[in-house]
């Protein structure tokens, strides 16, 4: 009983045997390789001679992809290696950049921006002061002219109305007295007499002048004088006293000396008010060069700053193309390097593949060539199908 169950068993194991042989025969076979394997098998089968050649051959391909592999286990080590290095010293490259960027917005954000911006207020409040003094100045020299059409204007005023008073003196003074005739050379005083003549002379003298006055622009009580005086002059009859008409020759003297006391106390006024404008003119004119100086200081200052600044910028510039570019050589060697991962992969995958199968039907031709052979025939005979 026990023989029968042990024969059993061996016939099951032995058909579960040869079942798997033949499922590993198909499998060979339904890839391009084992294919042109088995064609190449069936052909030596067909022929008759031994098949230690073709096996010696299978064995060298065997032995061919192990070496093939190790030579490209080994470049791949390589080249990965070299990808760990340029992609180390892109990493460091874009560290120093990303380091060199930070220092260079650090020192514009920090400092020469906030320069900037005090430089350029100071440029703006000393232009602001170089205006405010040049404005000064003008309008000092413009009050100064002013003061100076003013006060020659006054002394026009002066001088006419001093000419007028001296010249109706004159004729006052000539025609006091006068002698009427010379007999035995002797001259003979005559009463006083003024003529009609005379008095409409100076009447004439004076209300010309008190007309002429009237324009004045200052001294606007010299018209009203001279009106007086025309008028005294039209009453000849009050001209024939020489004690009055002496009282109009002292008058005219007091106004003179009034007149010429008024002009050199307007003149002394002048005088003081020019001291005073020149020293104001030159307290301005110090202010102004000195905020001048200070405005071409922070003028210069400020361009010198902005060509810094300018240089940073540049520098920074360069510095964020050099990122972005080491970024996108860096970008492109990884993805090359991953690439030739993957192909490395693939290539060993399929040379893995193709080995087995060498291996495979290395078995199958030493181990199972009765099965093999069988199964070939069957292909051959369903038209190059198992």
């Amino acid at each position: 009983m026990k023989t029968i169950i042990l024969a059993l068993a061996l016939i099951v194991l032995v058909s579960s045997t040869q079942a798997d042989v033949i499922d590993t025969i198909k499998k060979i076979d339904q890839s391009p390789f084992g294919r042109t394997l088995f064609d190449t098998i069936w052909l030596e089968l067909q022929t008759g001679d031994p098949l230690d050649r073709l096996v010696s051959t299978l064995t060298d391909l065997e032995d061919r992809y192990v070496a093939e592999q190790k030579e490209d286990d080994a470049k791949n080590q390589e080249y990965q290696g070299a990808c760990t290095v340029d992609i180390s010293a892109f990493d460091k490259d874009l560290a120093e950049s990303n380091r060199k960027k930070i220092e260079l917005e650090a020192r514009l954000e920090g400092q020469l921006y906030p320069q900037r911006s005090i430089l350029e207020g100071l440029v703006a409040q000393k232009s602001a002061e170089v205006k405010g003094y040049q404005k000064d100045v003008s309008e000092l020299d413009a009050q100064r002219a002013e003061e100076h059409e003013d006060f020659e204007e006054k002394v026009l005023e002066h001088q006419e109305a001093t000419a007028i008073i001296a010249e109706a003196r004159r004729l006052f003074a000539d025609n006091i007295e006068h002698e009427s005739f010379v007999q035995k050379g002797k001259a003979t005083k005559q009463p006083h007499k003024f003529t009609k003549d005379v008095a409409n002379l100076i009447q004439k003298h004076f209300s010309t002048s008190a007309k002429k006055t009237a324009k004045f622009q200052h001294r606007k009580g010299y018209s009203k004088l001279f009106k007086a005086f025309a008028t005294i002059a039209s009453k000849v009859e009050q001209l024939a006293d020489a004690g009055a008409v002496q009282k109009i020759i002292d008058l005219a003297d007091e106004l003179l000396a009034k007149i010429s006391d008024s002009l050199s106390l307007l003149r002394f006024a002048e005088d003081k008010r020019v001291e005073s404008y020149k020293k104001s003119r030159n307290f301005i004119v110090i202010a102004l060069n000195v905020a001048g100086s200070a405005l071409a200081n922070a003028i210069s200052d400020l361009a010198s700053l902005n060509d810094i600044i300018a240089q940073v910028e540049a520098s920074l510039d360069t510095t964020e193309q050099r990122i972005e570019n080491v970024s996108a050589d860096r970008h492109d060697r990884f993805t090359s390097c991953e690439e030739a991962v993957q192909d490395y992969q693939d290539a060993r995958s399929a040379r893995s593949s193709d080995r087995d199968v060498v291996s495979q039907t290395i078995g199958l031709v030493n181990k199972e060539l009765r099965t093999l052979r069988e199964q070939l025939a069957k292909r051959q005979q369903a038209g190059e199908e198992i």
